[in-house]
């Protein structure tokens, strides 16, 4: 059949507006809307390494597994087939983002997780794992289970709603040979990194290695060894000694025994209750642009404090630790600085920042960006997590911040010493 003018503008002859969600040297996973009904989906293409053969393999028994499976995380298969020569598989899934991507920008925008929330999260998709676990494949006798699980197989959808894919056979970490173009770390069981077969307790050993990896983005999770405890408690987490009796030779059914057991004793002492819709409204307002929802927010008790050394050669922030400034990490200070004496409700966009670190360079497209998120990054790193803001306009202090600076004659004195200069 002829296409028609409109039809050829589509992706795929079937799609619109395609984005981007993973992109490996095995498969590419896109987010898109459907011509027909303009329904939101993601769709699942081979990368120019993977051959249209292995594609339509893998395409077919993800359709297989999927089919078995009925639970509200794990999206259906909507369609399979060869479009425009191309092999793709659509999954009924209104994502936008993965689990990769919205650490990154949690970690961009200075946001921690409540415990609450995180343990929802947690909670929901080992729920998931555990429907998959009760149903039996045909094909294999067994169990379903997902093997391996990374950040790349949560997705998330603008209103934060979340998905666990990978069933079958797991696209998002496929790969065509060699390393992977992005650095996505995969989680799984001793025994399948061995070649063995996937198993439920060893599901739930990648989940619990997962969620341990992302334990950095909880809220008050280092502040103490107490409330790290505490957190790690609230996502369901197993102590390290636990992880040791999961090795290959422990039995299948001792393993099963110390996760319920481990199941009681971290969930009962713990006086956060999971919560995966706070989870989903962080998200929603995180990738909105707005502001942390009232319900997340840890404000200290007094205003955060930035202190500059003579010329902004160095920042201190609480912690009165000294941290020496490249000439761009103190240009894109002196700007944040200067705007929040102007006004301190304003902000600064990346083109701003990139032009107060970089004057009269050039950089080709999503160059100047990325420097300036690693600038960012490395600022709050040296202390200044709770001092720089994230908002829908750009970068600011944050509006009650106190920023200090020390006088010539002072600079060699302790910042925590110092006071504001005349």
């Amino acid at each position: 059949m002829e296409l028609t003018d409109d039809s050829r503008s589509r992706w795929l002859g079937r799609y619109e507006a395609p984005r981007s969600i993973r992109r490996r040297d095995g498969f590419h996973v896109v987010a898109a809307t459907r011509a027909g009904d303009a329904e939101p989906c993601v769709v699942i293409v081979p990368g120019p390494a993977v051959s249209a053969a292995r594609a339509k393999a893998v395409f077919a028994e993800m359709e297989r597994v999927h089919a078995l499976l009925d639970h509200p995380l794990i999206p259906k298969v909507a369609a399979r087939g060869v479009a425009d020569g191309m092999p793709y598989i659509e999954l009924a899934c209104d994502a936008v983002i993965d689990g990769v991507d919205l650490t990154n920008l949690l970690n961009d925008a200075g946001w921690t997780v409540p415990p609450g929330s995180a343990a929802g999260l947690v909670a929901s998709l080992r729920k998931a794992m555990r429907a998959a676990h009760a149903v039996i494949d045909p094909k294999h006798g067994r169990p379903v289970c997902i093997g391996r699980v990374s950040c790349a197989d949560v997705l998330f959808s603008r209103e934060g709603r979340f998905y666990l894919v990978g069933y079958g056979r797991d696209a998002p970490l496929e790969r065509a040979g060699g390393q992977p173009i992005d650095r996505v770390l995969e989680f799984q069981a001793p025994e399948v990194a061995a070649g063995g077969e996937p198993t439920p307790a060893g599901d739930e050993l990648a989940l619990s290695l997962l969620a341990r990896s992302l334990r950095h983005a909880v809220q008050g999770s280092a502040a103490s060894a107490r409330g790290a405890d505490r957190n790690l408690r609230a996502m369901d987490l197993e102590p390290p000694g636990q992880l040791e009796r999961r090795a290959p030779f422990a039995p299948a059914h001792a393993r099963r025994r110390a996760e319920e057991a481990d199941l009681r004793h971290h969930l009962a002492p713990c006086n956060e209750a999971p919560d995966p819709e706070g989870f989903a409204s962080l998200v929603a307002s995180l990738l909105a642009g707005r502001p942390l929802p009232l319900a997340a927010e840890a404000p200290p008790a007094c205003p955060p404090t930035l202190v500059l050394g003579c010329e902004v050669r160095w920042i201190a922030a609480e912690d009165g630790e000294k941290h020496t400034l490249g000439h761009a990490l103190s240009r894109i200070v002196t700007a944040l600085v200067d705007r929040h004496d102007e006004a301190p409700d304003a902000s600064l966009s990346l083109q701003d920042l990139f032009e107060a670190g970089w004057p009269g360079e050039r950089p080709v497209a999503g160059a100047g960006a990325n420097r300036v998120y690693v600038a960012l990054t490395q600022l709050r790193r040296m202390g200044l997590r709770e001092v720089i803001e994230r908002n829908e306009h750009g970068y600011r202090l944050a509006p009650r911040a106190v920023v200090r600076f020390v006088s010539p004659r002072t600079d060699h004195a302790r910042p925590q010493d110092t006071r504001s200069a005349p």
